[in-house]
């Protein structure tokens, strides 16, 4: 029996469960702050539709900004977005960005607090045929010696979603990593999310 208090989802143990990627819950949630606060923008590297982008910059074309595959502009433009009034998300594979652009997000971002948030995409060895460059799994230690961040690494698309928007209201920096396969949706639209606490999900 699950824990009644965590409010979880009450098919998780059925054969035909639910799974959806948490990168879908990213894009979501950028459309719905796109329709409810004008100061969030958009930025990938050539990736919009892979990390879920696609649905804001369809939408918010004059908030979306493609900088093709060059990572440190990526988070040099926006750190000067967001030192400037502007909510600015990030969108890339999670070994580009805050992989390869590591030392720019450090210089631009981090150390002058900008109002950015940093998606990882296909972070974790879960990128399949796309081989071991494109695996991150050194994006939660690259980023935590950072100063000043907040670090979500969401277990499902729909906690994946209310990070996404909760990040909006946070200011400074903030890292989001996602996956990029599809995976059991075990929470809900009514499970507790607090950015403060780490939940713990058990049986009973």
């Amino acid at each position: 029996m699950l824990n009644p208090d965590l409010k979880l989802n009450e098919k998780i143990f059925e054969e035909a469960f639910e799974q959806k990627a948490t990168r879908d819950g990213f894009g979501e949630a950028l459309v719905e702050l796109g329709n409810t606060n004008p100061n969030v923008v958009v930025l990938t590297a050539d990736l919009s539709e892979s990390t879920r982008a696609d649905g804001f910059e369809k939408k918010f074309p004059e908030r979306f900004f493609e900088v093709g595959v060059a990572e440190q502009n990526m988070a040099a433009i926006a750190a000067g977005l967001g030192i400037s009034g502007k909510i600015a998300f990030i969108s890339s594979y999670a070994t580009f960005s805050p992989g390869k652009n590591w030392e720019t997000i450090r210089t631009t971002i981090i150390y002058n607090h900008s109002n950015v948030k940093i998606a990882g995409h296909h972070s974790g060895i879960m990128t399949g045929p796309d081989g071991a460059t494109h695996q991150a799994t050194e994006d939660i230690a690259i980023t935590r010696s950072w100063p000043g961040i907040t670090i979500f690494v969401p277990c499902d698309s729909n906690e994946a979603k209310k990070a996404t928007l909760e990040s909006a209201n946070i200011d400074g920096p903030v890292y989001l990593r996602f996956t990029r396969d599809k995976s059991p949706v075990i929470t809900t639209a009514d499970t507790p999310f607090d950015k403060n606490k780490v939940q713990v999900f058990w049986t009973t």
